[in-house]
């Protein structure tokens, strides 16, 4: 039995982000716990409409559109979290990739920005069936993907 493409980006994407929002108990005042927080807010609302596109949930494209709207909503709210480069005394999980080309973090999280604004931009004109939605959904879970495989440990 195969599984489709959705699928598997899907579990690799709520992977990386769930991942990310790991390690332990985090105060939640601190960067760290804030930045877990805002991963959580992420994940609240691609994971339904990962599900709808996956057919583990029923398809509303309403929902799924109220749910776009909440990820543009929280797309700001992590990176201010993140440590200053060199920072050693704030616990993290980003590779020292992250801190030697932070234009290359910034670009990462710049394409983030874009896809969900796609997103948005997509569901705005209505949503009738997956097939309207699932590129640019696709291009949002990639986006989260191929920050985690670049920048996290």
């Amino acid at each position: 039995m195969s599984v489709p493409y959705p699928r598997i980006l899907l579990a690799a994407t709520l992977g990386l982000v769930l991942a990310g929002c790991g390690g332990g108990p985090a105060d939640p005042d601190s960067p760290e716990g804030k930045r877990q927080a805002a991963f959580k807010q992420f994940l609240h609302h691609s994971e339904p409409m990962g599900g709808m596109l996956a057919e583990r949930l029923p398809f509303d494209g309403e929902a799924f559109a109220a749910h776009a709207e909440g990820l543009a909503e929280t797309v700001e709210l992590p990176w201010e979290h993140f440590p200053e480069p060199g920072d050693s005394k704030q616990r993290n999980a980003a590779r020292p990739e992250i801190w030697k080309h932070p234009e290359n973090f910034q670009r990462a999280i710049d394409q983030y920005r874009t896809a969900v604004a796609d997103l948005v931009a997509v569901t705005r004109e209505g949503v009738e069936t997956p097939e309207q939605v699932a590129q640019p959904m696709a291009a949002v879970q990639q986006s989260c993907k191929g920050c985690h495989d670049s920048y996290r440990r």
